[in-house]
């Protein structure tokens, strides 16, 4: 019997760099949305290193720190909800930094094909019940596939799906750092600003 993809972060990179994170809020409401960490491997980690070490934020820089996170070959990404939306709302942006993603190259189409045909489904589970405050959606992927983990605000599992090969995790990864999404800025953001702060 083959041996379950960890659902944390365990064995990945450790130090500063090994790690991105952002917590969405909307601005004009002042509510939190959202609290996202990202978890690279340590050889991933060392490229950001070199990338972002020293130097200040540029185009460049952040594109290169995108795409040494594409590059990984190992990480884990929690989500964790800080409001509820219904079901249809979680879709619909997701399918949109999915499209985003797609339209900057980050992902090829026959990912964009897949994701976009299968997403609905993987959350049909949510039903009329939605996404609420404290719900998590855990990922962890490498070179044998993406386990995706939903498990609710009072720690039932409610989805658990492993999707085979290298590329689903790259997927995930590239809706988080689309242009024009809005995690890419913060999430790269973070890797600065505590270069910075060091």
């Amino acid at each position: 019997m083959a041996r379950a993809v960890p659902i944390d972060g365990g064995g990945l990179g450790t130090g500063r760099y090994a790690r991105l994170h952002v917590l969405l809020e909307k601005t004009i409401l002042n509510v939190d949305v959202l609290n996202l960490d990202v978890h690279v491997d340590q050889a991933t980690a060392d490229k950001i290193e070199g990338i972002v070490k020293g130097h200040d934020r540029t185009p460049e820089r952040e594109r290169a720190v995108v795409s040494a996170v594409l590059g990984a070959s190992a990480a884990y990404a929690e989500l964790k909800f800080l409001r509820g939306f219904g079901r249809e709302d979680f879709v619909k942006g997701s399918l949109g930094d999915l499209g985003k993603a797609y339209q900057a190259k980050l992902i090829d189409r026959s990912e964009y094909d897949r994701v976009n045909r299968d997403f609905a489904g993987w959350f049909a589970f949510l039903g009329d019940r939605g996404v609420e405050k404290g719900d998590l959606l855990k990922n962890r992927g490498g070179a044998s596939g993406l386990r995706s983990v939903f498990v609710d605000n009072g720690g039932k599992q409610r989805m658990d799906i492993t999707t085979p090969g290298r590329p689903p995790m790259r997927t995930l990864l590239a809706t988080y750092l689309a242009p024009g999404g809005e995690l890419r800025d913060p999430l790269v953001g973070s890797l600065f600003t505590r270069d910075a702060q060091a």
